[in-house]
């Protein structure tokens, strides 16, 4: 008897695991002055527009790194980083460009 054949993926799950890339640039315009709001946490980027109102810290903490790297105060102020990140999942909408800096351009390159 023969192998049953392995599924081949279809468009919708390639289209599931592609990964969309942004710059700063674009990070920087989801600053919370309008209703979308998005941040940073080593690399990935993560659209907080909907769940800033149900931060466990508070929407004002949470808003006030959006559009910026918060990655330095996501590891200081989340002692479960795990179980953290399995919250975030959901929220994950991509990634920064692989030409992007590590660093926001507007910070002076601190971090360089």
């Amino acid at each position: 008897m023969a192998p049953d054949p392995v599924p081949t993926p279809g468009p919708a799950s390639a289209q599931l695991r592609q990964t969309r890339y942004f710059t700063w640039e674009e990070v920087a315009q989801r600053s919370g002055r309008e209703k979308e709001r998005w941040l940073v946490i080593d690399r990935k980027v993560y659209n907080i527009s909907d769940f800033s109102r149900r931060h466990p810290g508070g929407s004002r903490v949470i808003s006030h790194y959006a559009g910026q790297d918060a990655t330095d105060p996501f590891v200081a102020f989340h002692i479960n980083k795990g179980l953290v990140r399995k919250y975030m999942n959901s929220l994950l909408i991509g990634e920064l460009a692989p030409e992007q800096p590590s660093f926001e351009p507007t910070k002076n390159g601190i971090f360089a």
